[in-house]
């Protein structure tokens, strides 16, 4: 495959991946896109397939209809980078939180180093998870003293 076409797919790679583990709920999916070694690091944290995956059938529980968009795309040889938004309505339960009806509205950055045989090997991510919380209701909008200590009860009773 030439360098152009080699480009082309991996930018198409992020809309792929969305539209099958939300738009199909097909995690199995997962497990063909991701190398079987594959590494995340996703906000700090070293995540395994298993890990992953997991990750992700809680979110297509606690919010099935999600919707990602992916923009910009950087294709840089075998890397791929961005920033990806993900819109939906909390229908289930997530993150411990019973379903709120409430349309989340979550943004994040990644970056995927792809092998030769075009499987994701390693993923950095970042999530603005705080700002989800917030949605949520868990943590607040506003930063007093009491919704400071709201927050944390929050947090601690979520498990987030």
């Amino acid at each position: 495959m030439d360098q152009s076409s080699q480009t082309a797919q991996y930018r198409q790679f992020p809309q792929q991946w969305a539209e099958e583990v939300h738009g199909k709920h097909n995690l199995d999916f997962i497990d063909d896109y991701h190398a079987p070694d594959w590494v995340g690091h996703i906000d700090g944290e070293d995540l395994t397939n298993s890990e992953y995956k997991q990750m992700q059938r809680q979110l297509v529980e606690g919010i099935p209809a999600a919707e990602f968009t992916f923009e910009p795309v950087v294709v840089e040889g075998n890397m791929v980078a961005g920033h990806w938004v993900m819109a939906g309505d909390h229908t289930g339960e997530f993150l411990g939180v019973k379903p709120t009806g409430r349309t989340l509205r979550v943004t994040g950055t990644y970056v995927v180093r792809y092998g030769e045989d075009g499987t994701a090997k390693e993923t950095w991510g970042t999530v603005d998870r705080f700002g989800m919380l917030q949605q949520l209701g868990i943590a607040p909008t506003e930063f007093t003293g009491r919704e400071l200590l709201r927050t944390a009860v929050n947090i601690v009773r979520a498990g987030v």
